[in-house]
């Protein structure tokens, strides 16, 4: 999500006559696209841009310096951008632009935090970007008026062969450890005919792959079914077994109407979908990868624990058992099928026992491949707030030493499953020590020799022939 977001912000500045440079001490202009789950990665953008502020002293360049993503709950200016400085309170909401003249204030938090941002701007307000830098610079950059909608802005498609296409942005789930529903808001879904629209474009320059992007993708489009749509328990009025599902043929899912229509498209090869949430998964998107021919068989979707104790503490809304299941129907259909997650060690007052549980998930799920994060405060969330942080960093660094040597087995089991297959990889671009890298449909890493003939972007069908630690290696068939 947020790489498509600053592929938005690279299509934006690139219209308004910019260029985008490879390294920090080429620029002119810095924006940061900011992630702050954890706390630790705002400190961190903070360090960087001191360094960025100290190169470009070096330089005797004035360099601009803005902060957009998670960090920002306001769009504004410093205040040394216009007159009259108003009395300043920092906003703890997200407040998004009403028109131009609320460009001039300084109410975001960061900006009490440190003197050296130009600017902040929610990523909603993307299309103000030109406007506060025309402020800044006192000249005239680039034309905002044909944007007004953020979900309306194009992206600079970075790999003409794979396109992130956002369908959704927001989450009203509010897991006590995630500040993403304070930082994004409520949960808000692109029109359908939008979505085709621009996949339409994509494959007609090239594309081949599409990701739909969404905080909470399969709940798309929750707003047109509201009868079928659970508000209290913010999931689907259905469940995992197929034999009792009561909905008529034409009632489905809007995400699982959303991938038969983009499985139409013709020239389109592979579709991929990013980030699930087990408790509202429905068996008609599951069963999707399998009825749906451009639909590939990999499905990453956040377990964080198997202990049901500690999912409640974490406001999660679905049990180990609801995710086992969802897992063991993928794999009985196709025992290659891809499976990652997101795992929490540490959170606070997870017990030695509730730990060995998370363990035995590893066992019984065999992830191919897992985001293993120590939990570490984050303020704003309820957790932080509310829990503390009682487990030592030493103990969270133990149990994450364990579970990565878990998943480390797993990866290997897995990915003894693919030596000796015949595989069609999408070639994603050159490698060190002359290989060419691509994946496989259940997103498996494969490496092959060099061959000038083969482009980034190609289709090409290999022999998979060894593993060299998480990836694979084969040979051009």
């Amino acid at each position: 999500m947020n790489y498509a977001d600053s592929e938005k912000i690279n299509m934006i500045l690139l219209q308004g006559g910019l260029r985008k440079v490879l390294e920090c001490a080429e620029a002119d202009i810095i924006v940061l696209n900011t992630c702050s789950v954890r706390q630790k990665w705002e400190d961190r953008v903070y360090g960087y841009i001191r360094e960025a502020r100290a190169l470009a002293k070096e330089q005797g360049k004035n360099l601009i310096v803005g902060v957009t993503g998670c960090m920002i709950r306001k769009t504004g200016l410093h205040k040394k951008f216009y007159e009259s400085e108003r009395k300043r309170k920092a906003t703890k909401n997200i407040e998004r632009m009403q028109n131009e003249n609320s460009l001039f204030n300084s109410d975001d938090k960061i900006f009490g935090v440190t003197d050296t941002i130009d600017f902040t701007m929610r990523i909603e307000d993307v299309h103000y970007l030109t406007k506060i830098l025309s402020i800044i610079t006192g000249e005239e950059i680039g034309n905002d008026s044909k944007w007004n909608d953020y979900l309306q802005v194009k992206q600079s498609q970075d790999n003409p062969w794979s396109a992130n296409i956002i369908i959704q942005t927001g989450c009203d789930n509010f897991c006590s450890f995630c500040i993403v529903p304070y930082t994004r808001g409520r949960e808000i879904s692109r029109p359908q005919e939008e979505i085709l629209k621009e996949i339409k474009e994509c494959v007609q320059n090239g594309t081949k792959e599409i990701t739909l992007l969404g905080q909470n993708v399969n709940s798309y489009g929750k707003e047109t079914k509201k009868k079928l749509w659970n508000s209290e328990e913010f999931k689907w009025n259905t469940s995992l077994d197929a034999s009792s599902i009561k909905w008529g043929k034409e009632e489905k899912t809007p995400f699982r109407e959303l991938l038969e229509w983009v499985n139409t498209i013709q020239w389109l090869d592979r579709i991929r979908f990013t980030s699930s949430n087990p408790h509202d998964m429905t068996h008609d998107i599951l069963s999707a990868h399998f009825e749906l021919p451009k639909m590939c068989h990999y499905l990453h979707f956040a377990l964080q624990s198997w202990s049901n104790e500690l999912l409640k503490i974490m406001n999660r809304k679905h049990t180990f058992e609801d995710f086992r299941l969802q897992v063991e129907y993928l794999r009985s259909r196709d025992p290659l099928f891809g499976i990652s997650t997101d795992i929490i060690v540490g959170f606070p007052g997870e017990t030695e026992e509730q730990f060995q549980e998370t363990i035995r998930a590893f066992e019984i799920c065999e992830f191919d491949f897992a985001f293993i994060a120590r939990y570490s405060p984050r303020r704003g969330t309820r957790a932080t707030d509310t829990l503390g942080d009682d487990i030592s960093m030493n103990e969270k660094a133990r149990r994450w030493d364990i579970l990565n040597t878990l998943l480390y087995k797993s990866v290997r089991k897995r990915n003894e499953l693919m030596l000796g297959r015949t595989e069609e990889i999408l070639i994603i671009g050159e490698e060190k020590d002359e290989q060419l890298v691509g994946r496989t449909r259940n997103f498996k890493e494969v490496y092959i020799p060099y061959d000038k003939k083969i482009q980034a972007w190609e289709l090409v069908t290999v022999k998979i022939t060894e593993m060299d630690r998480w990836v694979l290696k084969g040979e051009q068939i």
